[in-house]
């Protein structure tokens, strides 16, 4: 088991005294935090729990100038330590760390009432209650274990690590199928080993050799060398401090803010759909176009809000109140649906409260949205995947984004495939609801019915018209399937590049059939020498677009056939043709163009479209300068 403990409170309440009897570790790394006796900055230590488990401290400075640092170290930890003088109890820094505990979803934790050697029991019974109803009051709750501890005698120690070790066994397991992040808390130069960077794996395994790509810079690289807590690694999971030493990029490209992930997936987002909480005790309302500072893993961006698009929603969030928000950010973020925030004022700094993403990139046009939203922040995976395909509607989801939009594994995703549940459909690489493939199904349906109305005479419309005026809404990988679908049930009759429904019979008017029958009678007379089309369509004075659809009706009743796409012949004509060149073979086995000719009577410019007609239907086969029969 792997976990990641951070500790929360106020200034010089002892949390980094209290991480040094625990673990041994001075976590001070700078002179100035040993000389003043403040801590600026983040500290890490292995913490010795027992056989099988891997237990990390995050100390965090209390001081609040540096609440800035301490959502850094905050992110992507598993249990909380917070930690309250029993001279002093809760403070000013103790609620608002408890609160950004509450809003990052650190639901297990454990309280250390700190220098219980300087109170009597009295005292230490009255900081308890202080910090249960702080508990309750934040968290709704007064669950966790309060325990007073002293670092000077050492008492309390050994049951405050029992009661760590207890509650981090109700923790779940992370799935290890996940895609690789590390937010970096920090970035730096060791000779012989390049820039090393670390900081808490918050999914998926990493392993020695694999290459990463860091964001935002875009730099890619490989990984050198992996380490646990001085420890040399061949792979690291989720729920472990890790330092990741990289080949080929400098410090400055992969400072703290900076994200290390594999595989293509991950991508730089700028702005995000979301669920807001403003802390009861926020001072000011989170107002509609309101400039915000967004922490996410340890990057800090600032962004505006949007709490209402085109005059629907709210203007503004008060204290204690939740509503849906897009953030436009003024720098990107790396972000998965699921993730979650924590906001402060631009100005002055101060904790407003927090949020969840549910959506990466929404359109600008998001508020009817909101109710997918909820269902991707409320339900399982499965849920999650099912809202998070229906958001992109027609345009479906690429499996490789699907992890990002619906916040779940690929391992997830795979499990969830075959499930008979899911009301989702795959075509290729991309995903769509099943709301969405009846939507097509009808949009197909809807397309050809306003074709054959339209153009009711018509044997059938163009697939591809069809499919250029469908995929307007949906992807072409969704028509085509729609279209096969269709067709195999027998929705459509496909007649080569034409489709038509079923149930269609062209349609026409008095005018048109007497042109039908003129038409043929054109054809019939020419023998094999008919009328071109283009010669047609003068001699009947008919438009175009009338030849065509008369001439595919008599090929569609058989009363014509194709001799090139300027020249038909009538059925009558094309026996006549077939008998003809039965009788070039009567006296020969091999004949030549000119012994065609002498037989059919026709000039050059029918005799090649007719012997080539021949060849297409396997009446005769081209051998060397002549033809032999084959019919």
């Amino acid at each position: 088991m792997a976990f990641v403990v951070g500790t929360a409170g106020h200034v010089d309440h002892g949390k980094t005294t209290l991480v040094h009897a625990l673990t041994g570790v001075h976590t001070d790394r700078w002179k100035e935090e040993r000389e003043r006796g403040l801590t600026i900055d983040l500290g890490f230590a292995p913490l010795p729990l027992g056989e099988g488990i891997e237990a990390s401290v995050v100390d965090v400075p209390g001081h609040e100038g540096f609440v800035k640092n301490m959502l850094a170290g905050a992110t992507g930890i598993d249990l909380l330590l917070l930690v309250v003088a029993s001279d002093e109890g809760p403070m000013p820094q103790t609620r608002e760390h408890l609160a950004i505990a509450r809003l990052l979803g650190v639901d297990h934790g454990v309280v250390a009432l700190t220098k219980a050697d300087r109170v009597d029991q009295e005292w230490i019974d009255l900081c308890r209650d202080a910090v249960r109803e702080e508990l309750v009051r934040i968290l709704g709750h007064s669950e966790w274990p309060i325990l007073p501890v002293s670092t000077v005698s050492g008492d309390g120690l050994e049951r405050l690590r029992r009661a760590i070790a207890e509650r981090a066994a109700t923790l779940g397991e992370p799935d290890p199928r996940d895609l690789f992040r590390l937010p970096v808390d920090r970035a730096f130069s060791v000779r012989g080993a390049g820039t090393v960077v670390t900081g808490t794996v918050w999914s998926g395994e990493l392993r020695v050799g694999d290459e990463v790509r860091i964001l935002p810079s875009g730099r890619t690289s490989r990984v050198r060398s992996l380490q646990v807590h001085s420890k040399a690694r061949e792979s690291v999971g989720p729920r472990r401090r890790c330092a990741v030493a990289l080949v080929g990029v400098e410090a400055g490209a992969a400072q703290r803010g900076s994200v290390v992930v594999r595989g293509r997936a991950w991508r730089e987002v700028w702005s995000l759909g979301s669920r807001l909480t403003v802390l009861g005790h926020s001072p000011r309302p989170i107002e509609h176009g309101q400039r915000i500072r967004v922490y996410l893993g340890t990057r800090e961006v600032l962004a505006r809000v949007r709490l209402h698009a085109r005059g629907r929603g709210v203007d503004s969030l008060a204290a204690g109140a939740e509503g849906w928000a897009i953030l436009q950010l003024e720098e990107s973020l790396v972000a998965r649906v699921g993730d979650r925030f924590v906001v402060r004022f631009y100005s002055p700094i101060t904790t407003i409260g927090g949020g969840l993403v549910a959506e990466i990139e929404p359109p600008a046009r998001w508020w009817d949205r909101v109710e997918l939203w909820a269902r991707i922040l409320s339900r399982d995976g499965l849920g999650r995947v099912e809202a998070a395909v229906a958001l992109r509607a027609g345009d479906g989801v690429e499996t490789s984004e699907l992890p990002l939009l619906a916040g779940v594994s690929p391992g997830q995703l795979r499990d969830l495939e075959g499930s008979s549940q899911l009301e989702v459909v795959r075509f290729g690489d991309r995903w769509f609801s099943t709301p969405t493939l009846e939507e097509a199904r009808t949009r197909v349906l809807e397309v050809l019915e306003d074709l054959h109305r339209v153009r009711p005479r018509a044997p059938g419309a163009s697939r591809e018209a069809v499919r250029s005026t469908v995929a307007r809404s949906f992807a072409p990988s969704l028509v085509d399937n729609v279209l096969r679908e269709l067709e195999a049930s027998g929705h459509l009759v496909a007649d080569g590049p034409e489709l038509r429904l079923a149930s269609h019979r062209p349609v026409l008017t008095s005018a048109e059939r007497e042109a039908r029958i003129r038409l043929l009678q054109q054809i019939e007379e020419g023998g094999l020498e008919p009328p071109t089309v283009g010669d047609l369509g003068s001699r009947l004075d008919v438009s175009d677009e009338l030849l065509h659809d008369l001439l595919r009706l008599l090929l569609r009743d058989g009363a014509l056939c194709s001799v090139s796409t300027d020249i038909y012949l009538s059925e009558r004509n094309t026996v006549f043709l077939r008998k003809a060149t039965e009788r070039v073979f009567k006296d020969r086995s091999l004949a030549t163009p000119t012994d065609f000719k002498e037989e059919f009577g026709v000039t050059r410019k029918y005799l090649i479209p007719l012997l080539e007609y021949l060849d297409r239907t396997g009446v005769t086969r081209r051998a060397g300068d002549g033809r032999v029969y084959t019919g």
